[in-house]
Formats: structure tokens, sequence, C-alpha cells
């Protein structure tokens, strides 16, 4: 039986995408507990990426990244949630596993089942579906999946700090250099960066009070 756990990482930053992370294995062969696996915002950055490096050798890892433009652009026309159930049915429909496991991103497990195999092609529909919380602490292969996210993250932002010349951090609202940047960027540039989530308040907020600081001056 293959066995898919899933995870996201990057679903509330300001800047850069968000990250499905897949992790496909035979469940009879499943050998994570040797890595010791976890979730991986409980492992520092290095022993992340060498845990990552050595997850194709157990099973094959699958990746969906959702830009900020993209996010910005379906949420014109559904919640953030949505975008994310899509997101784990692409990466489900590619590995085609016979179960899946997913660290559950909402209340009720049952409902959001129901609305991933909505999402999925008529074959799901008798595959065996398990959402848990904390299920990236609690199986395997999640926490394989959450490794995988984690680190496609990392990248992503670490790519964004040397194209810009700035480390900005996490790229999270409450991050300081994250909204520093921003509000200086737009204030040289008069533009957000593009990968800049712009339906997100703290965006709104940070035009907002740039062009009032505009107003100010004449």
């Amino acid at each position: 039986m293959k066995v898919l756990g899933l995870d996201e990482a990057g679903r509330g930053p300001v800047i850069g995408s968000m990250f499905i992370g897949g992790f496909l294995a035979e469940e009879a062969d499943v050998e994570l507990e040797d890595l010791d696996v976890k979730d991986s915002k409980k492992l520092s950055d290095k022993k992340r990426e060498g845990l990552r490096d050595q997850l194709e050798e157990y099973g094959d890892v699958f990746l969906k990244e959702v830009s900020a433009s993209e996010i910005d652009e379906l949420r014109e026309v559904m919640s953030l949630n949505e975008i994310e159930v899509q997101a784990f049915a692409d990466v489900i429909e590619r590995a085609d596993p016979d179960k899946v496991i997913i660290d559950l991103p909402e209340p009720d497990a049952a409902k959001f089942v129901a609305k991933l195999k909505r999402e999925l092609p008529g074959k799901f529909s008798d595959r065996e579906f398990v959402a848990e919380h904390e299920a990236d602490d609690k199986f395997p292969v999640v926490s394989a999946a959450s490794i995988a996210a984690k680190s496609a993250r990392e990248n992503h932002i670490e790519q964004l700090h040397s194209k810009y010349g700035y480390d900005f951090k996490s790229g999270y609202p409450h991050d300081k250099p994250t909204t520093n940047f921003l509000e200086k960027y737009l204030d040289e540039k008069g533009e957000m960066p593009p990968e800049t989530r712009m339906s997100w308040s703290t965006a709104e907020r940070i035009i907002k009070e740039n062009s009032q600081k505009g107003l100010g001056e004449f």
C-alpha cells in the first residue's frame, strides 16, 4: 500500500509562495523513524536540510508551489483554505496513493476530507484519508512531507534575500525586518516587490500609509 503524507509551509507570510509538500512511500517499507524525522518546525535548519537530502532514499517527494500572485488572484474568488485544498488535491492526484495522511489545517476533519474529495477524480472516493491535527508529529510520512515543504519555502526565501540584497527574515507580517523591507522598497520603487501578497492586510496597510505620507508632503 502506497501512503502519502501531506503538509504545507508558508500559508501566512506577506512575502513569498506557499508550498505543499508530499511524501509517498510503501507503508511496509517506511523506516523514517531511523532518520529521526519530526515536525519540521522542531528541527534546526541544518538538521532539516540534512534530512531533506536523505528523504528520496525512502520514498518520493512531491511539491506544489503557489506563488504570491496566484494566491492574490485566487483569493478574488475563493478563500485561502480553498486554495490550500486545491493545492493538496494537485499533489494527491500526481502521487496517486492508496492512503493519504494530512496535517489537518481546519477544525473539522470530516468536512475537510469531503472538500478534498470533491476536488479529486472519482477514483479517489474509496481511498483512505486520515486528517489529524499535529499529524506532522504523529506520522513519519507527514513529518517527511513537512520537512520537504519547509525546506522548499526556506530555500525560496533565501533566494529572495539574495535577489534583493536584504535579509528581511521570515517574510511573515509579525517580523519587523519584513515590514521594514516592504516600506523601504515601496518608498524607493513606488511599488511593492512582485513576490508580495497584495491581498494581505499588511501590504494594504503599508500602501495606505505610504500614500498618506505622500499626501502630507504637499
